[in-house]
């Protein structure tokens, strides 16, 4: 009789502890995702920073330090932090 009430109680156990780590492995898997999310943003901001970077090194470059340069480069600045695609650029 005291076998059967403590296979019981175990077998409660063993099943709220299956419950616990399943709920935390959900929200272990989510956290993850959201990283990934976050490193992509980064990675794309970064590859765009680096393109404008080199956009104003280029017109500095070409014009000399010019006011209208760096207001252009601030400009784009702003699209860094958007959360829209950024826009193609046209081709003349």
């Amino acid at each position: 009789m005291k076998a059967d009430i403590f296979f019981f109680v175990t077998t409660i156990a063993v099943i709220l502890v299956a419950i616990g780590v399943s709920v935390g492995l959900y929200y272990i898997v989510r956290i993850l995702r959201n990283v990934r999310d976050v490193t992509n943003r980064v990675d794309e901001g970064s590859k765009m920073l680096a393109e404008d970077l080199g956009d104003l090194r280029t017109s500095l470059k070409r014009d000399g330090f010019v006011m209208a340069n760096v207001a252009r480069f601030m400009q784009k600045g702003s699209r860094w932090f958007s959360r829209r695609p950024p826009r193609k650029a046209k081709e003349e």
